[in-house]
């Protein structure tokens, strides 16, 4: 509208007039419906008192009267957002925990690994059931005890040696092990092991009992000894036939291997009839080779064949072998003489040394190399009557008491006939220059006092 135009006369107020007009009929319509209205619009929409008279509103200005209910604000308790945090890692925890049950209850361990890794791990329960029961666990088919059997049967036929030595206090300083040879105590060992007991030897037995032994007897050329306990009623072990042994027969060991006491070691004949030449003597000793391990602690324990008899007393490795796999036992053949002349009068009797160390060159060897058959000598023992004559290192002995000699079986079947005090002649060959010269010497075999040398 055109600002230099003005309204009619009185058009002004016939607007106001109609305005006050509608107001009136909105206040009346909300005056009405406030009587049928909710609780809740009751409680937001108070008419003021002297607005309303007779369903009629009488003041332009009922909105400015009208009174709104007062809106009371709770204050927020402070940490409540940290609480409701706090209770939902809870509640995840829990789920997560109930859920990890659940799976290994149902699937096994392995389950978790493989939703972590995909699958990669597999999921395995070992059942472990008992032992079948059988008719005789001792012995097989054929009726040879077990390795089990033999450990059941014979094992407390063998015992466990502490030696005591002059720098022992209240500890032994070394082990040993030992075969019962009869119920009233006599007990087999080796010189080797027993002869170091100067300040005494304690015998365990299988069962644990304890006794102080004393020394019946010892043979250092064959690395045997006898020794007594004051026991009765003890189990003895069987002997068998060492020269039955076969090569690769099963074979049972038991001692004190490092001092565990009544260790058991399977393993094979590897070898018969060894001849094992003892330190500073002319003379082997007879032992069976065997691969099951025998170490310091098992010298003087038992060898079994798979029968339960004893058919070799084991002795450590000899020092000159420096290989794994490799150990003796002196063969029970060889050592039955000397158990029985130890028992019977505490040495051995009869038994005769050269006092000659050697290398034998056999007829082929000779012809090989282009010498002479013979035995060439390495040492010859101080202690000896053959130290009185002439004799030396690299001469050559071709004949003892005028036989050929070229093997080392060729001084043993000869020296087994002597006894010490016998005279020997020796024939010997002596290379000089690029001459050869011969001589003879005579000497008296002495008592042989060798033992077997071990690391």
């Amino acid at each position: 509208m055109d600002e230099n135009e003005r309204l009619p006369e009185g058009t002004a107020k016939v607007q106001e007039e109609a305005v006050k007009e509608d107001l009136t009929d909105a206040a009346e319509e909300l005056a009405k419906g406030a009587e049928n209205t909710s609780d809740y619009s009751r409680k937001f929409f108070t008419m003021p008192k002297g607005s309303v008279e007779e369903e009629e509103i009488v003041d332009r200005d009922f909105w400015r009267g009208l009174t709104l209910p007062e809106v009371v604000v709770q204050p927020k308790k402070k940490g409540t957002a940290k609480r409701v945090a706090v209770n939902l890692l809870m509640a995840a925890v829990f789920l997560g925990v109930g859920f990890g049950i659940a799976c290994v209850s149902a699937r096994g361990r392995g389950v978790v690994s493989n939703l972590v890794t995909g699958g990669k791990h597999m999921t395995f329960n070992m059942k472990v059931s008992d032992r079948p029961e059988t008719g005789d666990e001792q012995k097989d088919a054929e009726g040879r005890y077990t390795a089990q059997g033999i450990a059941e049967v014979c094992g407390p036929s063998v015992v466990s040696l502490d030696i005591f030595t002059e720098m022992s206090d209240m500890l032994p300083t070394g082990k040993g092990s030992g075969i019962i040879l009869s119920t009233d105590g006599y007990i087999v060992s080796n010189a080797h092991v027993v002869d170091k007991g100067t300040n005494g030897i304690k015998v365990v037995l299988n069962d644990g009992r304890e006794y102080a032994a004393k020394v019946i007897g010892s043979d250092p050329r064959t690395d045997i000894a006898v020794i007594k306990i004051p026991a009765v009623d003890l189990q003895p072990a069987e002997f068998g036939n060492s020269d039955q042994v076969k090569l690769g027969e099963d074979v049972v060991c038991i001692g004190t291997p490092a001092g565990y006491r009544h260790s058991l070691t399977k393993g094979v004949v590897s070898g018969v009839d060894r001849q094992v030449i003892p330190e500073n003597s002319s003379l082997p000793v007879s032992c069976l080779q065997v691969d099951a391990a025998i170490n310091p602690g098992n010298s003087g324990g038992a060898m079994f064949n798979m029968w339960g008899q004893v058919i070799g007393i084991t002795s450590s490795k000899l020092a000159s072998i420096d290989y794994e796999g490799i150990g003796f036992a002196i063969a029970t053949n060889e050592a039955r003489s000397i158990i029985e002349d130890l028992m019977e009068y505490g040495v051995v009797q009869g038994k005769a040394r050269m006092g000659i160390t050697f290398i034998p060159i056999s007829q082929s060897t000779a012809e090989i190399t282009g010498s002479r058959a013979g035995l060439i000598v390495q040492s010859v023992a101080s202690d000896c009557d053959v130290s009185n004559t002439d004799l030396r290192e690299g001469d050559l002995i071709t004949e003892i008491n005028g036989v050929d000699v070229t093997t080392i079986e060729d001084v043993t079947a000869f020296v087994q006939e002597m006894k010490p005090d016998d005279d020997v002649t020796i024939h010997v060959i002596r290379k000089k220059d690029d001459t050869e010269e011969e001589y003879d010497f005579t000497f008296k075999l002495m008592n042989d006092r060798g033992s077997l040398a071990e690391e």
